[in-house]
């Protein structure tokens, strides 16, 4: 039954589009996609970044959202990489870190979730595991530098 709640609650947090709750800027060495919501941004080698924001109309803590947010993908068939908290104006957040192969190349994708009041804001970024590698660590500053309202 919780396992049932956890996957239906990732699967309306990927669905319910809200209203911005934060400021973005792109990780260094990224273009973005202007006059687009969410707000996008690339990378010319190819690895992607995406802020979002989900309502939430639960009263689910960080806590809860890690633990579905892992679920969720190890039981789609991603593989686990690494994860670990995410700082972002002064909050607490979860980063986690899943590849999966894609055509005849392996892609990493990474995910942050940040709660706050009702809404959760939301980071990706995904690429070729070679080269988000070396994207990584812009993608991780672009994170620390989000502001969310």
């Amino acid at each position: 039954m919780a396992s049932a709640k956890a996957f239906l609650a990732a699967t309306a947090l990927l669905l319910v589009v809200a209203c911005d709750s934060f400021k973005a800027k792109a990780p260094e060495g990224f273009a973005v996609y202007e006059g687009n919501r969410p707000f996008r941004a690339m990378s010319a080698d190819g690895v992607v970044y995406r802020v979002r924001t989900v309502n939430d109309s639960t009263d689910a803590t960080l806590a809860f959202w890690q633990e579905a947010l892992k679920k969720r993908m190890l039981d789609a068939g991603y593989v686990f990489l690494r994860e670990g908290e995410a700082k972002s104006s002064g909050q607490t957040g979860y980063v986690l870190e899943v590849t999966a192969p894609y055509g005849v190349r392996d892609y990493t994708y990474l995910m942050a979730v940040f709660k706050r009041d009702k809404h959760l804001v939301l980071v990706e970024s995904s690429g070729e595991v070679a080269t988000f590698e070396k994207r990584r660590p812009q993608v991780l500053e672009a994170i620390e530098g989000l502001a969310i309202n």
